[in-house]
């Protein structure tokens, strides 16, 4: 009974793997295995049979106990086929070939490293690190070829495989990640579309990207594209803070040290400002016309945003663009162009419920892992990292 509890705690499943002695060492629990003798299959000429040609110890690591290391000492037979003269090692779950830990350890410290560093992982587990890296790098994470009907695109900044920037590629209807790209180039980007089936494709979130948006069309031949809603509002509050910056300028120390610790207050939703907010915001707007101006443009996009739906955006945000025209802001004026070229990309985030928010929340989640690891500089690395995460957590649960 307490040899069985022992296997089990070892994380062995082989059935014909028996203890022969435990002993304390000076620096490790010392147990010692060996194995039942079975009919094995040959891997060579696939006959079977139960003649022992010699035995070796093997050395094999185990798990780390609350107090000290395993070492696990198994004592393994060489079996000679009768047929074809050829000699090998039995098979067993309980270790790979040309490894010196178990299978139970090497599952353990991968499952750390979807939450933690790899050296972290590897202190946890008792590996060294490069044992655990190579592991991890032997790992193969497939991807989808077929891509889903409603994607969305991001960049990231991964800062991996000599280029900062690198893209993610997720389905929005069943929140999950499809890929990573290894940076954000138009042509790295047809260069994947072009490897995957893109037939289902129907839809493509993603911000005010250019570049992502000739990718797109050149490869899917125009699908409906959705710009995402947190990205072209922020269009606004970077006009407004333009504003809000130019008129810093030109104002004295007191009064500019209270603007420029303002940009929050300033950008805050008209709608949400309490009474105390709303006095301070009408003495911001007591110092410059320029700055008034530019808040009441910033308002009145808010209330086309907030109170617009798919019937009535078009026509409101047509009197909003005239607004904008009449203004004398040249921030203002850009931001009008770039309204009136992302138009009907931007009047679909009112039709389609669709987003960029899941993506936001990947984006989160791979800083958090860069963070954790202090950098992955390679990007197969990184992308493997971001991807193995992803599967653990569909085990958890």
């Amino acid at each position: 009974m307490q040899n069985h509890f022992i296997i089990e705690m070892l994380g062995i499943k082989d059935t014909n793997v028996k203890v022969w002695d435990i002993s304390q060492g000076s620096d490790a629990l010392i147990v010692e295995l060996y194995t039942e003798k079975r009919q094995q299959k040959c891997p060579f000429c696939r006959c079977k049979t139960k003649r022992v040609h010699s035995y070796r110890i093997q050395p094999i690591q185990g798990p780390v106990l609350p107090n000290q290391q395993v070492k696990l000492f198994l004592r393994k037979r060489r079996y000679l086929c009768k047929d074809c003269g050829k000699t090998f090692y039995e098979r067993l779950q309980m270790i790979d070939r040309y490894q010196r830990c178990t299978t139970s350890l090497q599952a353990e410290a991968l499952m750390y490293t979807s939450s933690s560093s790899f050296k972290t992982a590897a202190r946890w587990t008792g590996l060294t690190d490069t044992r655990l890296l190579r592991l991890f790098d032997r790992r193969n994470i497939k991807t989808n070829r077929v891509l889903p009907r409603a994607i969305a695109i991001d960049e990231f900044k991964g800062d991996a495989g000599g280029e900062r920037f690198q893209t993610v590629i997720v389905d929005v209807e069943n929140k999950h990640i499809i890929d990573i790209l290894e940076d954000r180039k138009v042509d790295t980007i047809k260069k994947y579309l072009r490897s995957r089936d893109t037939g289902q494709v129907e839809i493509v979130v993603m911000d005010m990207s250019k570049w992502f948006k000739k990718a797109v069309c050149d490869v899917l031949n125009h699908p409906l594209i959705i710009a995402d809603r947190f990205h072209f509002m922020r269009q606004v509050y970077w006009a407004l803070d333009e504003v809000r910056r130019q008129v810093q300028a030109d104002v004295d120390k007191p009064i500019r040290l209270q603007m420029k610790r303002s940009k929050k207050l300033l950008w805050k939703s008209h709608f949400n400002l309490d009474e105390d907010q709303e006095e301070k915001v009408e003495k911001l707007l007591e110092i410059d016309t320029r700055l008034r101006e530019a808040y009441q443009l910033k308002v009145m996009m808010e209330k086309w945003f907030k109170e617009s739906d798919h019937q009535t955006a078009s026509k409101n945000l047509d009197h909003c663009l005239a607004s904008l025209k009449r203004s004398g802001i040249e921030a203002f004026h850009r931001l009008r162009k770039t309204f009136i070229n992302w138009r009907q990309e931007i009047l679909q985030a009112f039709v389609y419920p669709y987003n960029n928010g899941y993506i936001e929340g990947v984006n989160n989640t791979i800083k958090v892992i860069k963070r954790n690891s202090y950098g992955i500089k390679g990007f197969e690395r990184l992308k493997k990292k971001i991807l193995w995460q992803q599967e653990m957590k569909k085990v958890m649960g």
